[in-house]
């Protein structure tokens, strides 16, 4: 099973994922997350996956940067307990791995 909690704080959209990540059950979030990321021209997109497993490589992640890169935006994600190239592989220069939602927020220039 898997809990979603979507909050979008000072400019920031935060994507909590708490419970096993695979391919079957991130596809729905996947596009959701697109039509807001588009629709709303979002640039700063943080994932907080610290209570998640992740049982496959997903394309969640990677989908998500892309979108955020082409909106000259950053993507963070913390709880990553692995290096950050075991989930997004390709051009992944927009998304970093940070410790917690508050580092993430000093990273971001919001009005």
């Amino acid at each position: 099973m898997l809990d979603v909690n979507i909050e979008f704080v000072k400019g920031v959209l935060f994507v909590r994922l708490d419970g096993k990540l695979n391919v079957d059950n991130t596809k729905e979030i996947e596009s959701n997350l697109k039509e807001i990321i588009t629709l709303g021209g979002i640039k700063y997109l943080v994932f907080n996956i610290s209570n998640s497993v992740l049982e496959e490589r997903i394309d969640l992640f990677e989908e998500c940067n892309t979108l955020i890169k082409n909106n000259d935006g950053k993507m963070f994600i913390c709880g990553l307990k692995s290096k950050i190239e075991c989930i997004v592989s390709s051009n992944f220069d927009v998304c970093k791995k940070v410790k917690n939602e508050l580092s993430a927020l000093k990273k971001v220039d919001v009005c």
